[in-house]
Parts: structure tokens; C-alpha cells; sequence
């Protein structure tokens, strides 16, 4: 790419600081504009990392896949394929070539290259620069397939980082991760709007309204069904209640351009009787947009349907925004919910979630006293207080390093484990 070229180039010819001072950062990620929230995670946290010139001109390596490609602009200076395994090479040997200091990889599965995303063997291989892998996803009782991955992510790691403590536990348990390598910062969020309530749910057309809220990419999984299947019994004490369903379809839940599962929810609305009660805002928003949903909403609820489910961004963000939160107790409610900070519920369950709902409704001294415990909790997850402790995580991984030696870099290997035969492990 000649443009990244030249950018390198440029960085190069600079007297650059000290690395006590500043950090250069290479984020190996997806990026917006591609719809995706490890691509607005990452998004975020350089924002919230650069503050005071400290982390100056951050770079990224924007991941790609499928038929569909993005036009960016910088920070990204180079694109992967997540299909071509020579592309994870050439974004190592690039970032090799630069003033990086660090590589921060965003990790998710799904886009390294198929669910194990064993493409990144080939980049972890050939990297030199020391590494700071974020786990989005850490799966209990894993595959051996995942099992290895993770575990050769952590050994090259200088440090691994996980926004749940929940998550440190399964690495020491399931993949023989030391916990004195693995770090714990939480999932950042936007500070809170500061308009009242019914100001806000008065721009939105939700005057005299209660509102019940879930926003994010829509797709199964998210147990929508039963959320839906709850309201009966709900409008029957609470005709007010209006529920949004705020966000686009995930790209990758549509099927030759049908909507399966978003169809299967306007059915479900016709079949319940439910028509006036459901509002679906069918877009992807921006952060504002976002910020003011939650402002308007009453509860909000993330009824998702794996226990196993260790960070969820929408859950972070209705925290920091001092919401009253129902929640299916998967491992990230469990963790910040926790000090009757919400309510949890059972999986699956539309009479769990109708009960919970009833119980905030009818209960506003309930509500208030859910809204000042999340609050006085989200002030840990703010961007703000996050983007700091990453970059004091950043400086200390730089300065345990060992001061090297005149001589050629030694790039230590990392193999990819041989495919298991048929009998193996399934995918999870």
C-alpha cells in the first residue's frame, strides 16, 4: 500500500521521544466504517488512550472479510483479508518496519479467519514488536482448537487483558493462563447524557411513556423473543410501556438479503398482540443517538441467551448511563450487576422477565435506587477512567521489557498445532 508506505516512511524520519514519555500504538482490529463492535471498541479506546499527546498517531490494521471492503482513512494504514493468510504476514512485517513501540490486537472470533482464527498464527509468527492481546470472547471448557489459539495469543502476549474477572478464572482454569499475566480493565463507556428524562423521550416521541430499551446489532441470541413474549402481562398493569429495539441487523445474521430473525420478531408481535407496544429503530446509530436512547428508557434489559457470555459492550454502556438494568444472568451481568445493581433473571424466560419488569413499574423508590447504584458503579467505566488505566497498562508492559542488545531482532515462532482429525473436538 503506497500511501501507508509513505505514512511509515514520514513516522520514521522524526526524532522520536522518549518511550517513558510516548507510545506508539499499531491496533490490529476492526475499524469503523465497518459496522462491528470491536470496530467502535477500538474506535473508542484510541480516542480515549491519546489524550495529552502521550499516545501519539496511533496506526490500525483493519480487519476485512466477505464479499464486502470499507474505505477508510486514517489511523488505518493497512488492510488484512481475514482469508489470506499471506495478508496476517504482511501486516506483522509492516508494523515490524514501523515506530511502533506495541501492538494492542483487538481479539474476537469470527474475524481472524474462521471461529479459531488460525490465520493469525501466520502474524503472530512474524511480529517482533511486543504484544498486548484484548480478549473480547474467553469461552469455559473450550475446544482444543480454541484451547491452543488462546493459549499461543497469551504466550506470545506480554500481557493479556480481559474486561470481566470472571474471565481471568477460565484462563487459569481452562487454558493454563498465570493470572499475573492477565490484566482487568473494564469495558469504557460514554459519560451519560445530562438532559433529563422526559425532556429526551420528548425529542423521541415517548411523552407520557415508560420505556423498556435494548439497542445494539439485532440478531438470534439475543433472546428478543422473550422480551416480547413478556409484555402481555406487563401492559396488562402498564399500558404505557413502550419497548424499543434500537439497531441494525448484524451483517452476518442476514441470508441472502432476508432478515430471518428480525421477521420471526414481527411475527411474534402480531401473534402476541403486542403491535402498539413494540418499536423496532432499525439503523445503525451513532454514539449521541445511543447515549439518548438510554437517557429515555426506564429499564433496560439484555435478555441474551448465553450463560457463557463474558463482556457485553450494551450492558457497559446502560451502567456508566445509570439505567435501572434487567438482565438474563450470563457472566457479564453476573459481574456488574452484582451488589443489587439489577435485576437478573432466568434464560429463556418470559415470566422471569415479566416479574422483573412489574417489579420496577410498580416500584419507583426501586427504580431510583437501581438508577444511583449503577451510576456510582459506571463511573469506573467511563472512557475517561478506562483509557487512562490502558495506557498506564501500555508503559508498564514497555518498561518490564528487557533493554535490548545490539544485534538482529529474534523473532520468537509460533506455530500453528496441527488440524485435529474429524473425532476431535467440536467448534463451540
Amino acid at each position: 500500500m503506497t500511501v501507508a508506505r509513505v505514512y511509515v516512511d514520514a513516522l520514521k524520519a522524526r526524532v522520536l521521544p522518549a518511550r517513558a514519555e510516548q507510545v506508539k500504538v499499531a491496533y490490529l482490529s476492526t475499524y469503523p466504517p465497518r459496522e462491528c463492535g470491536i470496530a467502535t471498541f477500538c474506535e473508542d479506546l484510541i480516542q480515549a488512550t491519546g489524550g495529552g499527546g502521550a499516545f501519539p498517531e496511533p496506526v490500525v490494521i483493519a480487519m476485512e472479510g466477505g464479499a464486502r471492503y470499507h474505505q477508510y482513512s486514517r489511523p488505518v494504514v493497512h488492510v488484512v483479508d481475514d482469508r489470506n493468510e499471506k495478508d496476517y504476514q504482511a501486516a506483522a512485517e509492516f508494523i515490524n518496519d514501523s515506530p511502533a513501540d506495541v501492538v494492542s490486537i483487538q481479539h474476537e472470533f469470527g474475524i481472524y479467519g474462521g471461529m479459531e482464527g488460525r490465520s493469525i498464527y501466520r502474524f503472530l509468527s512474524t511480529i517482533d514488536k511486543p504484544v498486548v492481546a484484548n480478549l473480547h470472547t474467553v469461552l469455559p471448557e473450550p475446544n482444543q482448537k480454541t484451547r491452543d489459539m488462546i493459549r499461543a495469543l497469551a504466550e506470545k502476549s506480554e500481557r493479556v487483558m480481559v474486561m470481566n474477572p470472571i474471565a481471568t478464572q477460565i484462563l487459569r482454569r481452562d487454558y493454563g493462563v498465570a493470572p499475573s499475566k492477565v490484566a482487568f480493565i473494564n469495558h469504557g463507556a460514554p459519560p451519560p447524557s445530562t438532559q433529563p428524562r422526559e425532556a429526551i423521550k420528548q425529542q423521541l416521541g415517548l411523552s407520557g411513556k415508560k420505556v423498556m430499551c435494548t439497542f445494539g446489532l439485532v440478531g438470534a441470541g439475543k433472546g428478543l423473543e422473550y422480551a416480547i413474549q413478556a409484555l402481555p402481562r406487563v401492559l396488562e398493569h402498564h399500558p404505557e410501556l413502550v419497548y424499543l429495539i434500537v439497531g441494525e441487523t448484524h451483517p452476518d445474521a442476514i441470508r441472502d438479503g432476508a432478515d430471518e430473525y428480525r421477521e420471526s420478531l414481527t411475527r411474534l408481535i402480531g401473534e402476541v398482540g403486542v403491535e402498539e407496544s413494540v418499536r423496532f429503530v432499525n439503523r445503525y446509530l451513532t454514539k449521541d443517538e445511543i447515549i439518548s436512547y438510554l437517557a429515555a428508557s426506564d429499564i433496560y434489559i439484555t435478555p441474551y441467551v448465553d450463560p457463557h457470555q463474558i463482556c457485553s459492550g450494551t450492558l457497559a454502556y446502560a451502567v456508566a448511563a445509570g439505567r435501572a438494568i434487567i438482565s438474563t444472568a450470563y457472566l457479564h451481568a453476573r459481574f456488574l450487576l452484582g451488589g443489587e445493581r439489577g435485576l437478573l433473571v432466568d434464560f429463556a424466560s418470559a415470566s422471569s422477565i415479566s416479574e422483573a419488569a412489574l417489579r420496577v413499574l410498580d416500584a419507583p423508590a426501586l427504580q431510583a435506587q437501581m438508577e444511583r447504584r449503577t451510576r456510582a458503579y459506571g463511573r469506573r467505566l467511563l472512557w475517561t477512567e478506562v483509557g487512562t488505566r490502558y495506557r498506564n497498562l501500555l508503559r508498564e508492559v514497555l518498561r518490564q521489557l528487557p533493554r535490548p542488545r545490539p544485534g538482529p531482532a529474534v523473532v520468537i515462532p509460533v506455530t500453528a498445532p496441527a488440524t485435529p482429525s474429524a473425532t476431535g473436538s467440536a467448534a463451540r
